[in-house]
């Protein structure tokens, strides 16, 4: 389906964006919990957010926010670099890395997603792939998220509409709503629910410098100036920093290729 900028929805245009894509059976959150299951428990310290890196003699020390610490001999830190820039270095990181860091965009970070879901897949029943595109909003673009086969069922896009323009979250399930009946008919005036996750305002993933729309692709790969910091001890792994497919899934599994090589993993 297509919506120009007048709100006319027109079928057949363009071509289906998700051809060839795979599906994971339960999502990409499955993937994680079977690597999770794969680590030994009592490494894992979910939601405890590290504040303070400190580099003695004995290795790195990380501070959490709750007052624990935790001694490496490295530490890789697999996040955006502009929250790694954040954090607090003893002794501190050189000015030129720390602006680096700052200076990487962290990509889709500014981006909010919208998840429609129904208890029945009736733009399948319609015979419709769930592909959208639109140029009136407020989503751009909308998928069909559901199971190949199963529910439940679910149309998820991504929110068009600069940051600072989403604050109302209310007005926009409602935008959201009604976008979806044009497109797809009075079926869709009736959701059993509408998720909205803005990473813009995820501490855990943007700065305030994200919620800047970015309009093309960075050139990403580990800043020069964040190589070797700490002697080896103080390692980038965030997907922004694969050279190749950064900003990317495929640029998280780059990452964390060329850290374990860099390990000697």
């Amino acid at each position: 389906m297509f919506e120009d900028e007048s709100g006319q929805v027109a079928q057949g245009r363009g071509f289906a964006s998700m051809q060839g894509s795979y599906r994971v059976v339960g999502g990409l959150g499955a993937m994680i919990d079977g690597l999770r299951r794969s680590l030994p428990q009592d490494r894992l310290h979910p939601s405890t957010p590290v504040t303070a890196l400190h580099w003695a003699a004995d290795g790195v020390q990380a501070h959490t926010a709750g007052g624990a610490r935790v001694t490496a001999q490295r530490v890789v830190l697999a996040m955006p670099q502009r929250l790694v820039a954040a954090l607090d270095f003893e002794p501190p990181l050189p000015v030129s890395a720390v602006t680096a860091m700052t200076d990487t965009a962290t990509w889709m970070a500014g981006q909010a997603k919208a998840i429609a879901v129904y208890d029945r897949p009736f733009w399948r029943e319609a015979g419709l792939s769930g592909d959208a595109m639109s140029r009136h909003g407020p989503m751009v673009e909308i998928h069909d998220a559901s199971p190949a086969q199963g529910g439940p069922y679910a149309m998820f896009g991504f929110v068009g509409v600069p940051a600072k323009g989403r604050r109302d979250e209310q007005a926009l399930r409602a935008q959201v709503q009604a976008q979806l009946v044009r497109l797809f008919g009075a079926a869709a005036a009736s959701p059993v629910a509408i998720v909205i996750k803005d990473w813009a305002f995820d501490p855990h993933t943007a700065t305030t410098d994200d919620q800047q729309p970015l309009y093309a692709h960075p050139q990403y790969g580990v800043p020069q100036a964040a190589e070797n910091m700490w002697d080896g001890a103080l390692i980038l792994s965030g997907t922004e920093t694969a050279p190749q497919f950064g900003g990317y899934l495929e640029g998280a599994l780059e990452a964390a290729e060329n850290t374990a090589v860099l390990l000697g993993a």
